[in-house]
C-alpha cells in the first residue's frame, strides 16, 4: 500500500508539472546580455615615431572591430605639449592641426584611409611648429562604447 500512495503522488506531480508547462508556463522570455566590449582599433599608418615635413602628407590608415557593429569615429592630430614654456622665433611658429569626423561605419569591421591630411608648407612668415604630435583615434560601436588609442609621430 505504502509503493502504491508514493507512486499516485509521483504520477499526480509529474502531472502537475506537464499540464503547468503546457499552458505556456514553461518558457522564459529571452535574456538580454548589453553588449559592453569596446571596438578594437589598430593603426597601420603612420606608424609610431615617424617623421615627416612641412607640405607633406601623412598617410593614414585605420582598422576597426567589434563584437556587434560599428558606429563612428574620429581622429586628431595635435601638437604634443610638453611641460614648460614655449619660446617663440621670428617667424611665427604655427602649430599643425587635423580633424575629422565620420558616422559612417558599418558591420563589425572597416578598413578607413584618409588621404586628405597634409601639413602645410613653410612660407616666408609662417612655419610650422616642429616637434611630436599626437595622432588620437576614437571608435565608438552601436551600444555607444568606445575606444581610442594614440601614436606619436614628429614633425621635423
Amino acid at each position: 500500500m505504502k509503493h502504491f500512495i508514493n507512486s499516485s503522488i509521483a504520477i499526480s506531480l509529474f502531472l502537475v508539472i506537464v499540464t503547468s508547462c503546457s499552458k505556456g508556463g514553461g518558457s522564459a522570455p529571452p535574456v538580454v546580455i548589453p553588449d559592453t566590449t569596446k571596438p578594437a582599433i589598430t593603426i597601420t599608418n603612420p606608424a609610431p615615431g615617424q617623421v615627416f615635413v612641412a607640405g607633406a602628407s601623412v598617410p593614414f590608415q585605420a582598422t576597426f572591430t567589434d563584437n556587434e557593429a560599428l558606429k563612428n569615429y574620429d581622429v586628431a592630430i595635435s601638437k604634443k605639449v610638453v611641460g614648460g614654456f614655449v619660446l617663440k622665433v621670428v617667424p611665427t611658429s604655427v602649430p599643425f592641426t587635423y580633424t575629422k569626423s565620420s558616422a559612417g561605419l558599418s558591420g563589425k569591421s572597416q578598413n578607413v584611409t584618409l588621404s586628405d591630411i597634409l601639413i602645410p608648407a613653410n612660407t616666408a612668415t609662417t612655419i610650422v611648429t616642429t616637434g611630436v604630435y599626437s595622432v588620437k583615434v576614437n571608435c565608438t560601436d552601436s551600444s555607444n562604447n568606445t575606444n581610442s588609442t594614440t601614436v606619436e609621430i614628429n614633425i621635423n
